[in-house]
């Protein structure tokens, strides 16, 4: 599937398959450890991380839910979209990913404290609610509108399956006003200086807060 109104019509969407696993989470590492600013602030040692990252990729691979976005010229991976159910438990795919979720601890709990502001998320079945858990671009690819492409295109994979609502936590600015835009709205919202854990404000200075973004599909 070629992307239509990118720069030079240069990328190639897939759905993520186990081929293309491993080189996603390459670039899921270096997005998420350098530029995501929840992820930065925990100071994760990427050589530590990427083994993890790879076994949660190849079980994105397994839901058919999650898109990337492929270089043609260079075959690089230059975007990704990840998702699955809601209801998943995430502890159970594997122990790469309960080491991975232990370097987000902290994250992971200011995304439980906003989803459970959201009562309809927590009684949620499975099937019914899509979750875009990830959405990261290479440096060198923003600005040219893949990201909406690929959320769009998981929207409609997750639609073709039965998903009757979709959500999304967005840690800055930039990945609210992308959901907005692909018809999402915000229904919780925590800034990072007023989240407390174990007695302190981990998040403390990171600038603006994290939203939950939900639409119907």
């Amino acid at each position: 599937m070629r992307h239509g109104n990118n720069r030079d019509m240069d990328q190639c969407i897939h759905l993520l398959t186990h081929d293309t696993a491993d080189a996603t989470a390459e670039l899921y590492t270096r997005v998420f450890l350098e530029d995501e600013p929840m992820t930065r602030h925990h100071g994760i040692n990427p050589e530590e991380f990427l083994p993890c990252a790879r076994e949660y990729l190849h079980f994105c691979a397994d839901q058919e839910l999650s898109f990337i976005a492929v270089d043609r010229e260079t075959r690089q991976v230059v975007a990704f979209v990840l998702g699955s159910d809601l209801t998943t438990d995430l502890f159970s795919v594997g122990p790469g990913m309960v080491t991975l979720l232990s370097f987000f601890r902290e994250s992971m709990e200011i995304i439980e404290e906003l989803e459970s502001w959201c009562p309809d998320l927590s009684n949620a079945k499975p099937g019914m609610i899509f979750h875009i858990f990830q959405i990261g671009t290479h440096c060198n690819s923003r600005r040219y509108g893949l990201v909406k492409q690929l959320i769009r295109l998981s929207l409609s994979r997750a639609a073709d399956r039965g998903f009757v609502k979709a959500v999304a936590e967005c840690t800055g600015s930039i990945s609210r006003h992308t959901c907005e835009r692909c018809g999402f709205h915000c229904a919780a919202y925590i800034r990072y200086d007023d989240f407390i854990t174990g007695g302190k404000a981990f998040f403390s200075g990171l600038p603006g807060g994290i939203s939950l973004m939900i639409r119907d599909i």
